[in-house]
């Protein structure tokens, strides 16, 4: 296992860190439960990378307008293949974990259940709300920006830039921008922008009217995922004026309905798939080709009105990313007991079979996990994201071969739950989206599964 820290300090001495940066490599991880004598592994052995992000910044954890307090933590979770092997054996010992665990929880709530049961009436006092939130008008435009004409390499704003990617063979134009702290676009609109068109004697404007039109994408940078995410398509023209349909900041406002990003940009001439793309691309030798639209034409007819507020940032963000996830299902027949089966009499058990059997295997391909947490005293928010490939194997024990009962299947999800503190009241909403579902059942697997379903919950 090797580790790195990186500190950073804040401005003022006194201050203390602004950031802590820890990054943490693992390998060959080996988890094994022990019972009666008898240790079985329970997951790896695997290898993983974690790394852990503290800033102190205004978010909506922070107890102030300033950045005392808690850290914003940001969490990552990068892995490759993982095996977790789950049986009588795993489920025995964790099940004797889990009754002294909350024997002990139980001991100390009871402890400490005055002091839970009476609210602070100070804790109360401060309402997060949009009234606190800092708008801004027409960015890129006042004179707080600094345009930079990044033509050799894609390299990234820094806070208070603008940096102008001009479109090559292998990468569209883009205009990119950052603020100093994760900010809403709250409106954007784009006046005519005037098109190259003079080198082209077959392209004319004035006969095309709005039928030319350049397709678009304003994307923002998911601190999570480490790429943009489209969120918002348009096209714009030499003769009408653009302008977006975006959340309004009300103090109904959700904050899983708000997008909330420090770096934002406008893509030209995006591909009509509307993939992500990352900032780590390379740029190699690229050669500018002829662009319909200039990126620094868009900014000059570009405003841009923006608004932070500390309630609408994520106060904790976790992202798990796997190459390769696979849960391997046993039977633990030193954990079901010696007695013989009433309905095979007179015949009896050999006990020549394998102590252990593994009878199913669910497969995950590249299951992501993207998790954010808003907290404040007057609510808690959660919001959850996944996607993967699923994909099962069932052991037919006439021929003891595996077959495939579950073919691949790509599942997304996104899920959010809100616990308002006021009122004791909880909101879950959750959507899933499957592709088409293959499974095959017979007498096999009805064969497997009907004594395994029995057997796990077994004690």
């Amino acid at each position: 296992m090797t580790g790195a820290l990186t500190l950073k300090n804040a401005i003022k001495p006194g201050d203390g860190f602004k950031e802590v940066c820890l990054s943490v490599q693992c390998e060959d991880v080996l988890v094994r439960t022990g019972l009666k004598d008898r240790s079985a592994v329970f997951v790896g052995p695997f290898s993983c990378s974690a790394d852990l992000e503290a800033h102190w910044c205004r978010h909506s954890g922070s107890p102030a307008l300033d950045s005392s307090g808690p850290p914003r933590v940001l969490i990552d979770l990068k892995g490759g293949l993982l095996q977790v092997f789950w049986g009588q054996q795993q489920f025995n010992c964790l099940s004797e974990i889990q009754e002294q665990l909350q024997s002990y929880w139980n001991q100390m709530s009871r402890t400490e259940a005055e002091s839970n049961d009476k609210p602070l009436l100070s804790t109360l006092l401060r309402t997060p709300s949009p009234a606190q939130s800092e708008y801004s008008s027409d960015d890129l435009r006042t004179g707080l920006f600094q345009y930079i004409q990044d033509s050799a390499c894609q390299k990234l704003p820094s806070p208070h830039e603008v940096v102008f990617w001009r479109e090559t063979d292998e990468s569209p134009g883009v205009m990119l921008w950052r603020y100093p702290e994760p900010r809403v676009i709250t409106f954007l609109r784009i006046t005519p922008v005037p098109f190259n068109t003079t080198d082209d004697p077959d392209i004319s404007t004035a006969d095309l009217g709005d039928v030319l039109q350049v397709p678009c994408s304003l994307e923002f940078w998911d601190e999570l995922q480490r790429s943009f995410v489209p969120y918002r398509e348009f096209s714009l023209s030499e003769s009408s004026v653009c302008e977006l349909t975006l959340p309004t900041l009300t103090p109904d406002t959700n904050q899983t309905d708000l997008v909330t990003s420090d770096l934002w940009r406008v893509v030209l001439n995006s591909p009509s798939d509307g993939g992500d793309e990352s900032s780590d691309s390379e740029s190699g030798s690229q050669v500018p080709s002829e662009q319909l639209v200039c990126p620094t034409a868009l900014a000059a007819c570009t405003r841009v009105d923006s608004c932070f507020a500390p309630w609408f940032v994520p106060s904790v963000g976790v992202s798990i990313r796997l190459a390769y996830l696979e849960l391997h299902f046993c039977h633990n027949l030193d954990q079901l007991g010696t007695a013989p089966c009433q309905k095979l009499r007179p015949f009896l058990p050999d006990r020549k079979s394998p102590q252990d059997q593994e009878f199913a295997v669910v497969c995950v391909r590249e299951p992501c996990v993207f998790v954010r947490q808003w907290s404040d005293v007057m609510q808690c928010c959660h919001e959850l994201s996944f996607s993967s490939t699923l994909s099962c194997r069932l052991l037919e024990y006439r021929n003891l071969t595996y077959l495939s009962i579950i073919q691949p299947v790509s599942l997304r999800g996104h899920a959010t739950h809100t616990h308002t503190h006021t009122r004791s009241r909880r909101t879950l909403h959750c959507d899933t989206t499957l592709t088409p579902l293959h499974v095959a059942v017979g007498q096999y697997a009805v064969h497997t599964l009907d004594p395994s379903a029995a057997g796990l919950g077994h004690r």
